[in-house]
């Protein structure tokens, strides 16, 4: 029996040391082939996110204001028509413009709808008021996608608003030259990519003068209608203005950066501190015209004793 046991530990020792040197060559060679795909997807994935993060600082926007416009640009608009952006200038009215490219799956056409539906809710007449411009920044975009875009948000808008969309907000398409010239002029970046012929780029509204000056920013894809209304009372010389404006003009004051009108406290509290004198003032005013003219009068004097 010991034989024989003795012969059986020295048959399955070996095999045992065979079974996990199989294991650990096995494991050895799994861990060759696949270390190489994994860390390598890893470190691709890793490099992609940091190429996205300098795309997205790249493609952002930097602010210009008081920037004097390229007016002598040739633009070729939603008509097949060759004009300049001095052309939209000269009839003394503000303008509100913006970048897009026609074909965008992304933002703009938010920026588009955002942009429509302030203006629809806008007290400021498009066209009477105010002119604005859409520019593709797409070199390979045409006048037919240029009609094809104004026709879709014009078929969305609001009845009352359909003749003014079609006669004063324009659609622009230009050559490479042209298209860097313009949004270097007013600090708007983009990065493209060839192989999905995408862009990455911000989304914003810009406001210039008659004159053709950059005068506000607005970002993202919501514009308030009142802010919008403000941006353009400011940039037209205050042609287009009332008293509720001239207040709102002198407690606010547009910070470029963010793209917002904000209270500027020392104004309003002059302005509030004007406000209760005048009250003041008034009323202590309308008190004396009462007592003088409805108040009790002192019996004259007779003379006799």
């Amino acid at each position: 029996m010991n034989v024989l046991n003795k012969t059986r530990l020295t048959f399955h020792v070996p095999l045992r040391l065979l079974a996990v040197r199989t294991v650990a060559v096995v494991a050895s060679l799994f861990f060759v082939l696949l270390t190489p795909r994994v860390f390598g997807s890893a470190f691709e994935n890793l490099q992609n996110a940091s190429q996205k993060s300098r795309d997205a600082h790249n493609a952002g926007i930097t602010p210009h204001p008081g920037a004097r416009l390229p007016l002598s640009l040739e633009f070729v608009n939603s008509h097949n028509q060759q004009v300049q952006l001095s052309d939209y200038f000269h009839k003394g009215r503000p303008v509100i413009f913006n970048f897009v490219y026609f074909r965008c799956p992304g933002v703009c056409p938010f920026v588009e709808l955002g942009l429509l539906h302030s203006m629809e809710k806008m007290s400021a007449r498009l066209g009477t008021d105010y002119e604005v411009l859409t520019i593709s920044f797409d070199p390979t975009d045409t006048p037919s996608s240029a009609a094809d875009k104004k026709a879709g948000y014009i078929a969305v808008a609001s009845r009352k608003f359909k003749k003014a969309l079609a006669a004063h907000w324009h659609f622009l398409t230009a050559n490479e030259s042209t298209i860097k010239a313009i949004t270097k002029a007013v600090g708007f970046h983009y990065v493209f990519y060839p192989a999905s012929h995408t862009y990455n780029h911000a989304a914003a509204i810009y406001i210039a003068t008659p004159g053709g000056r950059l005068a506000n920013y607005f970002y993202g894809i919501h514009y308030n209608p009142a802010d919008l209304r403000l941006a353009l009372v400011a940039a037209g010389n205050r042609k287009i203005t009332n008293v509720f404006d001239q207040i709102l003009l002198l407690c606010c004051q547009f910070d470029p950066y963010t793209g917002k009108y904000t209270a500027v406290a020392r104004r309003v509290m002059l302005l509030g501190g004007v406000g209760v004198v005048l009250s003041l003032g008034a009323f202590l005013g309308s008190m004396v015209w009462w007592e003088r003219k409805h108040g009790v009068k002192k019996p004259k004097a007779s003379g006799k004793v």
